[in-house]
């Protein structure tokens, strides 16, 4: 095997160090105080002493001077952790009392609360890490000049996230719905949970939790059962041709008496929808001021109306042809 030329190492060792000295040149930071020389200068040194053999004064002298660096740099660091501490509690503060005001107003939303106080703290970190980084001597103009075009990348990936805050903010300011209403979205009977900065989140009636883009959100046809107030509930059914509706009727709204979940003015009503070809088509209406009880109650009529019309003797009709032959 052939040996390699020392001065080959050597020259290797330099290029490599030089490499590196201009590298850390484009990172230097900007420190204050009796320091002998800053960071990069420090390696430049050690590299000439690198390409002269002498390995271990260059060793001692990179040692050395970053011990003096970091003692330097130690009381802004400690500046700079007692800074974040009094910021951070004085934040936790006002956050607390911010949200213990919200939550006191008759005027400001559930879903608009959220929003704010996630504005609030958005801005906090943003102030505080501001704050920090000027006590270490970091500028933070410089280091966000420094990012900018990373910055513009990172704004056209994140395009959908800023578009679903908007559409957060337009649905909280907009008022189409609110946190606790009941909704019909896709078919889909579910109840707001939760409106955050990027999405709405609905839970159906089997527990499951709907986490919808706000964006998307925002252009769904939305059936709100919870913004007009008093809902009317309505749940159909049928009864024989040879059946008196009246009589039906009557039965119905025997069922309906002494039901406290239902309102008394409006009255639970009986009413005759269309006349199918194998049956007269009714339809239950009971109006309730708690929309969330709506679907316990479909589920308790429609049992109920089965059993009162069984008991009653009215048949319930199911689909079937009647054929009639005439004779000649």
């Amino acid at each position: 095997m052939q040996a390699v030329p020392e001065n080959t190492q050597v020259m290797d060792t330099v290029q490599v160090a030089d490499t590196t000295l201009s590298t850390i040149d484009s990172l230097q930071v900007d420190t204050t105080g009796d320091v002998s020389g800053t960071l990069p200068q420090v390696f430049k040194d050690a590299g000439t002493l690198v390409s002269e053999g002498r390995f271990s004064e260059a060793g001692n002298d990179i040692a050395t001077q970053i011990l003096i660096w970091v003692t330097d740099l130690a009381p802004k660091i400690a500046g700079a952790l007692l800074v974040l501490v009094i910021f951070y509690t004085a934040y936790r503060v006002l956050y607390n009392l911010l949200r213990r005001i919200l939550r006191r107003s008759n005027v400001v939303q559930p879903g608009l609360q959220t929003l704010v106080l996630q504005a609030f703290r958005l801005l906090s970190i943003v102030l505080i890490a501001i704050t920090v980084l000027q006590t270490i001597g970091i500028d933070p103009a410089a280091l966000i000049a420094g990012i900018g075009v990373a910055g513009i990348a990172f704004g056209f990936a994140a395009r959908d996230t800023v578009e679903n805050i908007l559409s957060g903010v337009s649905i909280l300011t907009d008022k189409a719905f609110r946190i606790g209403d009941t909704l019909i979205v896709n078919g889909t009977y579910c109840v707001v949970e939760n409106i955050t900065l990027r999405t709405t989140r609905l839970r159906t009636p089997k527990n499951e939790v709907l986490v919808i883009p706000n964006q998307q959100m925002a252009n769904e046809q939305i059936l709100n059962h919870t913004i007009g107030g008093v809902l009317r509930i309505e749940i159909p059914f049928s009864i024989a041709y040879k059946e008196s509706p009246q009589e039906a009727r009557r039965v119905i709204l025997e069922i309906t008496k002494h039901d406290t979940r239902l309102m008394e003015d409006p009255e639970p009503q009986v009413v005759v929808t269309s006349l199918n070809d194998s049956s007269v088509d009714l339809s239950l209406w009971v109006y309730v001021e708690n929309p969330k009880e709506e679907r316990q109650i479909i589920y308790h009529y429609t049992e109920a109306i089965k059993g009162a019309l069984n008991k009653a003797g009215i048949e319930i009709p199911f689909p079937h042809i009647q054929l009639v032959q005439d004779k000649d």
